[in-house]
């Protein structure tokens, strides 16, 4: 098993291959040329991705629970005491992550085989794709913050050129440079607190994982965190880097993002959306876990934040004509539940939802997109209905995405979300309530989103007459995902024969922190789990029906833009509005700094320093000339100028 260390590069190399290989491939296509055979493109993209999952399994099932495998490659950083290699690890929490990231990323490519089959960017398109993978790969695999955020900042420049790929639309790029500029703001936060944290650990820093963990489970550093100066760096350190989780993750401020990036195809949406970009703030910090359970004031913030974040993107979701839209409000709003778990210190209830809403959110998300490849491109969810006979697959894949979302008996959320609640009620009913609440909106609008799809008549006949199936590519994994929607959330009950459940494989890694703040891992009796899962099953039925009361009967108009207006509008675009404050003021001192400060004063004073120059150069240049005359009168000045010193210093 020792040997196996030697293999970790292979992770993200091989997608990292896959993306310049579909690189060089896309040179050849031009707008006269559509280049290579999409079907090498594709085979080249989905075989990287396949040969990266197959790897985890190999290494996932090669260690156990407390064992981990470590690859330092080089060191890259070597400065007195503070040293940084460029190395990556492989425990318990990088093998369930890195399981599904690989796992439903490979099933995306498979997809995007079909849906993409008919763009003149394909290549291109899985260069990106595999390109997001490697960075991805690279931000849970590293060893320590320095290689995270390599992959942070890969997996951001990979959602800037998915998210404008159809750059020909400007929208597109409007939304692509929103995703760019919203995170970096967050990546701002996330170096700020790397920097406060090395600050606070003092002759022991160290940007290792393994090493912070050690410095904070040490007791005789309690001293150094507890009060004064350390203790405002630890509050610092903890509230700067969940800034940058909540740039990447999509919550309460650097959210309005991740709406916009439907502006992408579909296979994006689902890649961002369910398998990458969007659990790397969950997985931060659980990966720092002994650090943020110090800092009693950041758990509520990051709770408050993540309740708030999911109660306001529910709503909003209301209010969505588009269908990716809907889904893009609810990953923000399940995004909110995990973080109300990690706030509470319940981080592997907040790990095994990552888990779950990855399986169906990919599902919904690429049954959206097999939708809207029936139909011709269509978004609109008024301009649809009907559809179930016409899709039968992508209707039944739909279906159990919007069962396990929901938490109904046995899917995927029953055992994540009602898990979480439980967890709230335990640390404060006012915060069960809340998340109570949210569910029963995630009700309504799932079932709407059904409801408008795929019931009642047909409110669009031509695209309707014109809708079929999608192919092979797409169906396989539309049916894996459908499958995995309903069967994943066995993992966390240890249900499945010879293998641990994901409570246990958690363990080594987040036992610790999660000791420190007296929870341990004793759960609710089975009969309060019952209870509280017969509580989740009723809310969730109480707002589908409610849906289904106002929307299955209801006379719908599909009319004007998708957008939402009235109040829907406003709730949507609450935080655009506050960015648009924040913003305009950062817009009007940039542009007095360059115009003013830059232009004026550095600008100006640089001119006149070069002129001050170029004029005195000229002088001496000028006297420097060989001429006799000259030579001679200057001799003869100086000359007289020596006589007068002495002449008056005699007197």
């Amino acid at each position: 098993m020792n040997q196996l260390q030697h293999y970790l590069w292979l992770l993200p190399t091989l997608p990292l291959l896959g993306a310049i290989l579909n690189g060089t491939l896309s040179l050849a296509s031009t707008d006269s040329h559509e280049g290579p055979s999409r079907g090498l493109s594709g085979f080249v993209g989905t075989l990287a991705s396949g040969l990266a999952f197959a790897l985890t399994l190999v290494l996932a099932f090669s260690i156990r629970n407390d064992q981990s495998l470590q690859q330092v490659c080089w060191t890259w950083i070597d400065a007195g005491s503070f040293k940084v290699d460029f190395a990556f690890r492989f425990d318990s929490l990088t093998a369930m992550m890195l399981l599904f990231i690989t796992g439903i990323g490979t099933l995306i490519h498979l997809y995007s085989i079909g849906y993409m089959a008919e763009d003149r960017g394909f290549a291109r398109f899985f260069s990106y794709l595999n390109l997001f993978l490697a960075s991805m790969i690279v931000l849970v695999l590293g060893s320590n913050m320095l290689m995270t955020f390599i992959g942070w900042e890969g997996v951001g420049l990979c959602s800037y050129l998915l998210i404008g790929f159809w750059h020909h639309d400007t929208a597109n790029g409007d939304a692509a440079r929103k995703a760019f500029l919203v995170n970096r703001a967050g990546d701002l936060g996330f170096l700020l607190g790397a920097f406060a944290l090395l600050a606070l650990m003092g002759s022991s820093a160290s940007l290792e994982y393994t090493a912070i963990a050690a410095w904070f489970r040490d007791a005789s550093h309690l001293s150094l965190y507890a009060t004064g100066t350390g203790a405002g760096l630890l509050t610092a350190a903890c509230l700067l880097i969940f800034l940058g989780c909540t740039g990447k993750s999509a919550q309460i401020p650097l959210l309005t993002w991740l709406p916009d990036a439907m502006a992408g195809p579909t296979p994006v949406s689902a890649l961002i959306h369910a398998a990458t970009m969007v659990t790397s703030g969950i997985y931060l910090l659980s990966r720092m876990a002994d650090m943020f359970v110090r800092s009693p004031l950041t758990l509520s913030v990051i709770a408050g934040i993540g309740i708030a974040t999911a109660l306001w993107a529910a709503i909003a979701g209301l209010f969505q004509n588009d269908i990716k839209k809907v889904l893009a409000y609810s990953t923000v709003s399940q995004l909110g539940y995990m973080f109300v778990a990690a706030g509470i210190g319940a981080f592997n209830a907040a790990l095994f939802h990552v888990f779950t809403h990855a399986f169906f959110k990919a599902a919904l998300f690429l049954g959206a997109g097999s939708v809207i490849h029936a139909i011709h491109g269509e978004q609109d969810m008024r301009k649809m209905g009907g559809l179930w006979k016409k899709l039968p697959l992508t209707f039944g894949v739909m279906a159990a995405g919007w069962y396990a979302i929901l938490g109904l008996p046995f899917g995927a959320g029953f055992w994540s979300k009602d898990l979480i609640l439980e967890k709230a009620f335990e640390h404060s009913p006012l915060l069960y309530v809340l998340g109570l609440s949210g569910a029963v909106i995630t009700a309504l609008y799932m079932t709407r989103l059904m409801v408008l799809t795929f019931f009642g008549k047909s409110r669009d006949e031509h695209a309707a007459a014109h809708a079929h199936e999608a192919p092979a590519s797409m169906a396989i994994p539309l049916l894996v995902l459908g499958v995995g929607a309903l069967g994943v959330g066995f993992f966390w009950a240890g249900m499945i024969p010879g293998l641990d459940s994901f409570k246990t494989m958690l363990e080594p890694v987040l036992a610790p922190a999660q000791e420190y703040l007296s929870q341990g891992h004793e759960e609710a009796g089975h009969g309060a789990a019952m209870l509280f899962a017969a509580i989740g099953t009723l809310a969730a039925l109480i707002g589908a029906t409610g849906a289904w009361k106002i929307w299955g009967k209801a006379k719908i108009e599909a009319v004007g833009s998708s957008a939402p207006t009235g109040f829907g509008a406003h709730w949507t675009y609450l935080f655009d509005y506050v960015h648009a404050v924040v913003i305009w003021p950062t817009k009007a001192v940039s542009w007095v700094s360059d115009k003013v400060v830059q232009t004026l004063v550095f600008g100006g004073s640089i001119a006149v320093i070069q002129f001050l120059f170029e004029f005195v150069g000229d002088c001496v240049r000028a006297l420097q000339r060989p001429r006799l005359r000259v030579n001679l009168g200057l001799s003869l000045i100086g000359l007289l100028v020596v006589i007068a010193y002495f002449l008056l210093g005699a007197f």
